[in-house]
């Protein structure tokens, strides 16, 4: 979906369409973020990805790379939700009032959106990271198991724990994401819409052709997929591979026992990983995980959102 056409869409419009393509997201990549996550919390040693994905089919099955899924699903829906619709609402009023250029109004959208859904998303990335970083001895059952025992033994406070690693993380992560975004799929529907026979692909017909533009149909979206597919997960590889050391920084303080070593605020624990060597920590699984997840994430909110508008 273009910015223009983005901005057509009503808040409500947007919160659905975004809901609908977090959870699609999320279920695609859950699996790798879990590996991810296992491997970002290791006390010592160095595993690899293949090894860390063997070892809890070895000793938790399939249902180990699902871990903590329900939190994060519930999170990540409400996530995209914020997400999409701040960012539209943002770019809206950053074009309409202020007239500012697309290659500003784009990356301040998405870093305002990233500030708000970071609100919503660390509690539930809290729960979800605890409860993939547990050992099978360890494990929580459900998340209100994880829930009671950090109100236990935290308090209410527990719930910000690593909320400024997520802040680090979220608002330039948004910016970057949603620019790759705009920008490859501008350069891929120029580039289909330049092939002869093909017509205008965005409704505020961008592109090569000369053609009147028109409202496109839900086939005309379906044959667009492959844009989406390629602008999504280019967006989502180029975000998680700048702002990984955030990410990995911020489940340490999240997975950390108070009072323990590890315990650490934010500079205090990029330091510490850097002196580690474990800035780029689950890089492999990242950016393995970001292609598909993101990829789904852009084409489930192209359907969604056409549909919703009637299309």
């Amino acid at each position: 979906m273009t910015v223009q056409d983005a901005r057509q869409l009503s808040p409500v419009a947007s919160y659905i369409a975004g809901c609908s393509a977090g959870s699609a997201g999320i279920v695609t990549g859950f699996p790798f973020d879990t590996v991810k996550v296992r491997l970002q919390n290791q006390q010592i040693g160095h595993g690899t990805s293949w090894g860390t994905f063997k070892g809890i089919l070895r000793h938790q099955g399939v249902r180990g790379l699902f871990t903590g899924l329900s939190p994060q699903l519930v999170g990540g829906a409400l996530e995209c939700g914020v997400n999409y619709a701040v960012y539209n609402e943002s770019l809206s009023f950053l074009s309409r009032d202020w007239h500012a250029p697309s290659a500003l109004s784009v990356p301040l959208a998405g870093g305002a959106a990233g500030f708000f859904l970071s609100i919503i998303l660390s509690p539930a990335e809290l729960v979800k990271c605890r409860m993939q970083a547990a050992d099978a001895r360890l494990a929580f059952k459900t998340p209100r198991d994880c829930l009671r025992h950090l109100f236990q033994t935290e308090g209410l406070r527990g719930l910000a724990r690593g909320f400024s690693g997520t802040l680090a993380r979220e608002i330039p992560g948004n910016a970057i994401y949603f620019s790759t975004y705009t920008v490859s799929l501008s350069v891929g529907l120029a580039l289909r819409s330049c092939i002869p026979g093909k017509p205008p692909a965005t409704r505020s017909g961008e592109g090569c052709s000369s053609a009147p533009a028109s409202a496109p149909t839900l086939l005309q979206r379906l044959a667009n997929a492959s844009s989406m597919v390629l602008a999504g997960g280019a967006a989502g590889t180029v975000m998680w591979a700048l702002v990984l050391p955030m990410d990995v920084a911020k489940t340490r303080m999240q997975v950390a026992l108070p009072g323990s070593r590890r315990d650490l605020s934010l500079p205090a624990t990029l330091r510490a990983l850097r002196r580690e060597g474990k800035l780029y920590t689950g890089l492999a699984p990242t950016l393995v995980r970001a292609f598909p997840a993101n990829a789904a994430q852009w084409v489930v909110w192209e359907l969604v959102a056409g549909l919703l508008e009637g299309h």
